[in-house]
């Protein structure tokens, strides 16, 4: 990677916006206000809605995820978009990419993760906290691309906390058979006890990953596989159509006579007919008897018959691993804070590069050779000039925060995060750059707490954020892009006896617009249209109201209305598209996507400690932006898609239940199940759509359930927990029928001892993903022809904490 220019271009940028860093922190810190209270400050926020989900640090180690889609793949309603073992992406109740919206600590780290799978989500388990998965009510809170839902990943990167010694933290590696090797470190520490600093960081590394079986899917070699499947297969059939002319009792006088002419463009197989005279200068003539007809055949033989002399790969694949598969990466995280009793001031900077594979392979051109089999048969064979597709990430990313306490009733505290996100992201087909995007990401967000008595808490604030994406490259698939969004926000709840009623309000601004370069090479479809800049006003509001019937039993109803503004692909991408393996051709006269959405819920809760709950969810969406087939493929066996608007429906039931123990001699038993089911329905009359994608949107996550149990003990701890996919049986279409993926059960499991050691602690454990080396392949992933999930990946690692 060139990574020299990456670094003269960060540091330009930083010089044009270390003022706005240093505004967005300093403003905060010079509020004339008054202060109250005489702890650290803590934002007083309000509680959660029904559908937030909360893991913490804990519950991400328990298995050994590559991928953040993996990480939270075990949460009810919460799926891997997967794209391959290191670009897997979460999916919330069917909805991903522009559609949920990933932050960090409130601020949003990567508003291109949804654009493409190549602009990876960086995370290390071992510098997360908690975090926090929103599945509705989120677009209030956190904008447009919130409205499938949110993921706040709540990290160490700014110390929130004073250690209580003056040096804190852990070390930690491990061995797997199956995903390479990880080292990692995370310390933190203090000067003073208002000073505090933290730095971790991380390195995983892995060559091709093992499956059960081979790569693709069986049907890929199949005869009768279609060109749609073919193309999304990777592979290329080399067959033939043979006419069945002893069907055809004539034939044609006029094609006899033009065969020779090279203007008329005729070939044999006009020359057989059903009509016994042609017109010729405006006469009818009589056709000649065809001699090798034969008459009185079967009606239901086809005039054409194809043969197919071989299937093969667009480039060659090792059974038993997946293509492609590599990867390495690094993560380093720093920051400092100073605190006071009602104040906090931090800094902080986070890098993150990565280099991995996707298994699918591309070219540029379509050269091909024509040869025989001996048969008469002359085909052209497309069996050369396919590479591998991979990415390069580079991210640097500058980070601020400043919370103060204000200790008023109507203002508990205020708090201001700015970001800073400089980029280098790289598609490359084996180790030649075909596209190259810079992006320059600021974002900041201004919060005002409020807390009156009990009975009501508050939020209310603003969002900034300006984005500007660059690119060079023979083929990218984007022009230069510049956005702009501002928004002002609040959300308020309200708490009498046993109702709580929570309702929120937000306005926001979005403006969109390409810049077009004299390099930048736009495909032959619709290509963006004419790139014309956007701007688009958007209201979201939410409502949500549960009431405590019994002292066991909840109930609550919710109502959102949420709006989205195309993104930057959907409005103006025009070329292949390398990492999806797609043409994708935006449409810059795309409308605001809307969604009116409804949600029951009912939780029960035992005196032995169990727990049910049970929602219903419903969302009724106008202009639904899906990226739609067009059922033409060009450019090296890519298919050609575009953006479009439709009406959809989503909606669907998730069921969760869990109970704790803690026995007497304090070991802790804890175990839970769930149990999730989605649709996403076509509800427009569009014919269209009905012909490219069918009654149900295709690549839809298929209905699940999972159990996990895990054992505390003062020194040991197990884990051990299934999740179970059913077969698909609400199917779309790629123009033609989708085919549904066999059902498979992943398995999992962890053991790990405690071992005091002097003043260190140490953890040693065995963790096991895909104990049963299923062959597994989501329905949800567009890769599923192509690639299953990993096989069997057992690990061994020890962790130091001192």
């Amino acid at each position: 990677m060139n990574s020299g220019n990456t670094y003269n271009s960060i540091k330009k940028d930083l010089l044009g916006n270390l003022f706005f860093l240093f505004l967005s922190t300093s403003c905060m810190a010079q509020l004339d206000t008054v202060l109250h209270i005489d702890s650290v400050v803590v934002d007083a926020r309000i509680d959660p809605s029904w559908n937030r989900t909360v893991l913490n640090k804990h519950d991400l180690t328990q298995r050994n995820a590559t991928s953040f889609g993996e990480l939270l793949s075990s949460t009810a309603g919460v799926q891997n978009a997967y794209h391959g073992p290191h670009a897997g992406s979460p999916m919330i109740r069917s909805m991903s990419g522009n559609r949920v919206r990933i932050l960090r600590n409130n601020t949003s780290i990567s508003d291109l993760s949804g654009i493409s799978p190549n602009f990876t989500i960086s995370f290390d388990p071992d510098n997360i906290s908690d975090i926090h998965i929103y599945k509705s009510q989120s677009s209030v809170l956190y904008g447009g691309r919130a409205i499938g839902g949110a993921i706040n990943i709540v990290d160490n990167s700014i110390p929130k906390n004073v250690p209580a010694k003056p040096i804190t933290g852990s070390v930690k590696t491990s061995w797997q058979t199956n995903a390479g090797h990880l080292v990692s470190f995370d310390l933190n520490g203090k000067t003073n006890e208002q000073s505090t600093w933290h730095v971790d960081g991380s390195w995983r590394q892995n060559g091709d990953i093992r499956i059960p079986s081979h790569p693709k899917i069986d049907w890929a070699y199949n005869p009768t596989i279609d060109n749609m499947q073919a193309s999304m297969a990777q592979v290329f059939v080399d067959k033939e159509s043979k006419q069945n002319i002893t069907l055809y009792p004539y034939l044609s006088q006029f094609v006899l006579d033009n065969m020779g002419d090279p203007s008329q463009g005729l070939s044999e197989a006009e020359m057989y007919t059903f009509k016994s005279h042609s017109v010729i200068g405006g006469y009818e003539v009589p056709n000649p008897a065809n001699p090798q007809y034969i008459p009185d055949q079967d009606p239901s033989i086809p005039l054409y018959t194809t043969v197919v002399h071989g299937i093969y790969d667009y480039a060659p694949v090792r059974n038993g691993y997946i293509p492609n598969s590599h990867a390495d990466h690094k993560t380093i995280n720093i920051g400092y804070a100073w605190h006071t009793s009602n104040m906090h001031i931090g800094i902080g900077y986070r890098g993150n590069q990565g280099y991995f594979g996707i298994p699918g392979f591309a070219r540029i051109k379509q050269p091909s050779h024509a040869h025989s089999h001996g048969d008469d048969h002359q085909h052209r064979a497309e069996d050369f000039g396919y590479s591998p597709i991979n990415t390069r990430a580079l991210s640097n990313n500058f980070v601020s925060d400043v919370s103060i306490a204000v200790g008023s009733p109507w203002l508990s505290s205020i708090k201001n995060s700015y970001s800073l996100q400089l980029a280098d992201d790289r598609e490359l087909l084996g180790i030649y750059q075909m596209n190259k995007f810079n992006s320059n990401i600021h974002s900041n967000r201004l919060e005002f707490h409020q807390s009156y008595q009990a009975f009501w808490k508050g939020l209310s604030g603003l969002d900034l954020s300006y984005r500007k994406i660059t690119g060079t490259g023979i083929m990218r698939y984007m022009p230069h892009t510049r956005s702009q969004e501002w928004s002002a926000f609040t959300q308020q709840q309200f708490a009498i006896k046993s109702l709580r009623l929570s309702t929120g309000y937000r306005i926001e601004h979005v403006h969109r617009k390409a810049i077009p370069d004299a390099a930048y090479k736009r495909s032959r479809g619709l290509s963006g249209g004419n790139l014309s800049p956007r701007n688009y006003k958007l209201q979201q509001f939410n409502s949500e109201l549960s009431w405590k019937i019994l002292s066991f039993l909840r109930v609550m109803g919710s109502y959102q209305h949420a709006e989205r503004a195309p993104e930057i692909n959907e409005l103006y991408a025009g070329n292949n598209h390398f990492a999806i393996m797609t043409e994708e051709n935006g449409d810059d006269r795309l409308p605001v996507e809307t969604n009116d959405g409804i949600e029951f819920g009912m939780e029960f809760n035992s005196l032995s400690g169990w727990n049910l709950k049970s929602t219903y969810y419903h969302n009724t969406f106008k202009n639904y932006l899906y990226l739609a087939h067009t059922g033409i493929s060009r450019s090296g066996g890519f298919l050609v898609k575009e953006w479009r608007a439709s009406d959809t429906e989503i909606s669907g039931w998730e069921v969760e239940l869990s109970q704790q123990t803690i026995f007497a001699h304090g070991a802790k038993l804890f175990s839970q199940g769930y149990f999730d089911l989605v649709k996403n329905r076509n509800t427009s009359d569009d014919p269209m759509r009905q012909w490219a994608e069918g009654d149900f949107m295709p690549n839809m996550p298929t209905s699940r359930f999972g159990f996990a149990t895990k054992l505390d003990t003062k020194n040991w701890s197990l884990y051990v927990a299934a999740d179970s996919y059913l077969k698909q049986k609400l199917l779309g279409k790629n123009i033609n029928p989708e085919p549904p993926m066999p059902a498979f059960t992943l398995l999992h499991a962890k053991i790990s001892h405690r071992l005091p050691w002097s003043k260190y602690h140490l953890e040693a454990y065995i963790q096991g993903g895909n104990l049963l080396n299923s062959e597994a392949r989501p329905q949800q992933s567009i890769l599923k022809y192509l690639s299953p999930l990993p096989g069997r990946n057992i690990s061994m690692g020890i962790q130091m904490a001192i």
